[in-house]
């Protein structure tokens, strides 16, 4: 019976458009290793470079890759060479692991690494220069980059800010106000900073209303984007992205943030370089909305300190966003209703999707929610459901990681008894020193990126199940406000 084979392809930014390094080439090389081996392909499977990473578990096809591998699926995969299934080397060890596990086989359709001491240690070393070449490239792209600005280029990653295109002058990229963008760009400001007619200034929500009422484009309306809203309606998000960003005002700023894993850092200030481009608002009119959203924040945090209980900590019932509190104000009653509603179901949120969950007055949610937690401080044994629950959900979700987290341990223990062994000859001097020792190094490099990830992995989990002596503790303090809430009610 012939095996059933996956291809899978993976681009990166660096390599995109060279020849057999896109995905089309990638592929052609995995079916023609699958024809030549009579294996029946059973899925093609691709990465885009959209955001792809090497270094990272979570990319949507490897994932897909191991699910199938779990259910039985197929039998072989097969990946051009081992940088394309991850320049990472603790990252490729376990996923092959995982893999091999799953009763699946990996080939490479430019290099052979059969399952002996010498076929590892082909493809550890494989693995580790490949990792060290990701990071001499992405040192190399930062230099490089922050070179051409400081030459006076912007760089930018996908499209110029909105109001702006992008030209080429004396050699150099720069900004170029768009007109039609720019026009829109200062009303925006001019709404939230001045207002119209006798209103005086609008807030984002108002503005929002203000643009799609005038059927005013969007910037996805302009510049072809996709996008889930009808033509010319706006969201919150927009307009506020908008107003903070000080490229507007003529001050473009470079390497503010940095990619660590999913997480957006920022960069200490002394990183940052700050270029002059044309200004599409004046100063006058940015430095009135700085402090307008600089009193907007205050007032909002002061607003909303007592309010509600639960706001952004529920989520909606019929679509699973986050429920949000609100105040309305009534003319007619002199005073502010407050509710919980569900932040898809407004146009000031950038969620995709629409729902039609009512509007839920915060203290009937309140008193409700209340209530119920009451019930658990004055009935033990609700508590221990209660908990017991907690972790037999957080088991299912972390099952990923605690799979990776043993495959992870395995490997350090496997690893550790070759080193071992290697360190046994190279006492007895049974083979040469220098092979000897750059194998024990390979081995300690191997060691130390499994012990980074397993650090990762027992942090991951830490973070998303209870210890036994955070459920004792949690138990002792709901035991002691029980006890403060009896007392209340008997006095």
């Amino acid at each position: 019976m012939n095996k059933r084979a996956v291809l899978y392809a993976k681009v990166s930014g660096d390599d995109r458009g060279n020849d057999g390094r896109n995905l089309s080439g990638q592929l052609d090389m995995c079916r023609e290793h699958a024809l030549k081996h009579a294996w029946y392909v059973v899925a093609e499977l691709a990465e885009d470079d959209r955001g792809a990473s090497g270094a990272s578990f979570e990319l949507p096809q490897l994932d897909r890759i191991r699910d199938m591998a779990h259910a039985g699926d197929f039998d072989v995969l097969v990946v051009r060479e081992i940088d394309r299934l991850s320049r990472n080397l603790a990252k490729q060890l376990i996923v092959e692991e995982e893999l091999k596990r799953a009763g699946v086989l990996i080939e490479y359709a430019l290099g052979e690494y059969p399952d002996t001491p010498e076929g590892r240690l082909n493809k550890h070393i494989r693995a580790t220069i490949a990792e060290f070449e990701r990071e001499k490239i992405l040192e190399r792209l930062t230099r490089g980059r922050r070179q051409k600005v400081k030459s006076g280029s912007v760089i930018v990653h996908g499209r110029p800010p909105f109001g702006y295109r992008v030209d080429e002058v004396d050699g150099k990229t720069v900004f170029v106000i768009s007109e039609p963008e720019a026009k829109v760009v200062r009303l925006i400001f001019l709404l939230y900073a001045v207002g119209e007619d006798d209103e005086g200034p609008l807030n984002p929500v108002a503005i929002v209303r203000r643009l799609t009422e005038l059927e005013i484009p969007t910037p996805a309306d302009l510049r072809g984007w996709r996008k889930e809203r009808g033509y010319a309606v706006w969201d919150k998000s927009t307009i506020s992205k908008i107003l903070a960003n000080g490229t507007y005002v003529g001050k473009w700023i470079y390497g503010k943030y940095r990619q660590e894993g999913d997480r957006k850092v920022m960069n200490p200030p002394e990183y940052w370089i700050t270029m002059e481009v044309p200004a599409i608002v004046t100063k006058e009119v940015w430095d009135t909305s700085v402090k307008k959203r600089k009193q907007n924040r205050v007032d909002s945090k002061r607003n909303l300190k007592h309010e509600y209980l639960v706001g952004k900590r529920v989520l909606c019932g019929i679509c699973g966003c986050k429920m949000q509190g609100e105040g309305k104000w009534s003319g007619r009653a002199s005073r502010i209703y407050y509710y919980y509603h569900c932040a898809a179901g407004t146009s000031q949120t950038s969620y995709n999707r629409e729902c039609n969950a009512p509007y839920f007055p915060v203290d009937q949610v309140d008193t409700a929610l209340w209530d119920w937690v009451k019930s658990f401080l004055s009935a033990p044994e609700k508590l221990s459901q209660g908990l017991d629950d907690y972790q037999e959900e957080q088991a299912r979700e972390t099952a990923p990681i605690r799979e990776r987290l043993k495959i992870v341990e395995d490997l350090i223990v496997e690893n550790g008894r070759q080193l071992r062994k290697l360190l046994d000859l190279y006492l007895a001097e049974d083979f040469p020193k220098e092979v000897l020792t750059e194998r024990k190094n390979r081995l300690e490099a191997t060691i130390v990126a499994l012990e980074r990830e397993r650090i990762g992995l027992v942090n991951s989990l830490e973070a998303q199940m209870l210890t036994d002596e955070q459920i004792n503790s949690l138990r002792e303090f709901v035991a002691q406000v029980g006890q403060g809430l009896e007392q209340a009610e008997v006095d």
